[in-house]
């Protein structure tokens, strides 16, 4: 029979071999893992899992330079939100950039 004991900075366990432990320890590793590999995979394809497109992404989908996607964002053209140092689109800021410059490419008027 395993016992546990534990406080926040101290762990004792009795009852189990090392070889049991190794094997606990090792599948929740494997878990924690599985959820941050996954986690990372679905953050890099676009848009991000909350809809959230990166300026390159954005830009792309637009049809636009990155010149011209900054140029539209300090005019007013497209809304985005900063997030820490990064800025993000969403679907409907995109949709509403190329509505208001009615599928036109080019220069800000």
């Amino acid at each position: 029979m395993e016992h546990l004991f534990y406080t926040s900075t101290t762990t004792f366990i009795q009852g189990t071999t090392l070889e049991a432990l190794e094997k606990m320890i090792s599948h929740l590793l494997d878990k924690k893992l599985a959820n941050i590999t996954k986690a990372t995979s679905e953050s890099d394809e676009g848009p991000r899992g909350d809809g959230l497109y990166k300026r390159k992404e954005a830009a792309k989908k637009l049809g636009i330079s990155l010149a011209t996607l900054t140029k539209w964002s300090r005019a007013g053209v497209i809304n985005y939100r900063k997030i820490g140092s990064r800025i993000y689109y969403t679907n409907s800021d995109i949709n509403n950039a190329l509505k208001s410059k009615g599928g036109y490419y080019g220069k800000v008027r």
